[in-house]
């Protein structure tokens, strides 16, 4: 990526993550950057196309964090989910205006929504890696893991909508959601897999 782009992505990022997408300005990025507007919309051309570079610098840095872990899979599988989440929840700690801001209605029909949707998939296509990795080990049984990995990821990320709706609808942040997220997550994968694994090592 450009040098400069970058800095103005991790510019982007600060305000974004400490004011979220709605309230932060093109003009307080380019003042933050000692850099004037023009400049800034030399490389953006609107804030939409700024938030979906940071959509994706966000999301490329957790897939690389995860796919580390993915790695490290040694035949115990809940272990492996149980360090998924927890690095997923150390980002949501980070990035909790973002969360809450991916729901909101005005960034529909923006382009953003391609951006998260793309996101999504390989959220499916890590877990599919991992679920493929397990039952290779002969860990788990399953019949088609890309569909019981797009399940698991659907289940997941409802239940992080589920505890974070008031302060989507409120526009309130509350990190400490995270914490609660993370239990439910954690709780909710002990229970799909209780009872599919093969061995417990």
């Amino acid at each position: 990526m450009d040098n400069k782009k970058d800095l103005i992505i991790q510019a982007a990022l600060k305000r974004f993550s400490h004011y979220g997408f709605n309230k932060t300005t093109m003009s307080e990025i380019a003042v933050d950057l000692n850099i004037t507007k023009a400049n800034l919309y030399y490389y953006y051309p609107d804030k939409n196309a700024l938030i979906k570079d940071v959509l994706v610098y966000i999301s490329e840095d957790i897939l690389r964090s995860q796919y580390a872990i993915v790695e490290e899979y040694d035949s115990n599988l809940v272990d492996t989910l149980t360090q998924l989440l927890e690095k997923r929840a150390s980002f949501l700690r980070d990035y909790y205006v973002l969360h809450i801001s991916e729901n909101l209605e005005w960034i529909k029909g923006q382009g953003v929504g391609t951006v998260l949707e793309a996101m999504h998939g390989k959220d499916i296509e890590m877990m599919t890696a991992l679920f493929e990795k397990a039952v290779a080990a002969g860990e788990v049984d399953l019949e088609n893991a890309r569909q019981d990995a797009t399940c698991y990821i659907e289940v997941i990320k409802g239940l992080s909508l589920i505890r974070s709706i008031a302060d989507v609808l409120s526009g309130m942040p509350n990190a400490y959601n995270v914490d609660e997220i993370l239990e439910s997550q954690k709780c909710t994968t002990r229970f799909i897999f209780r009872n599919k694994l093969i061995s417990n090592n």
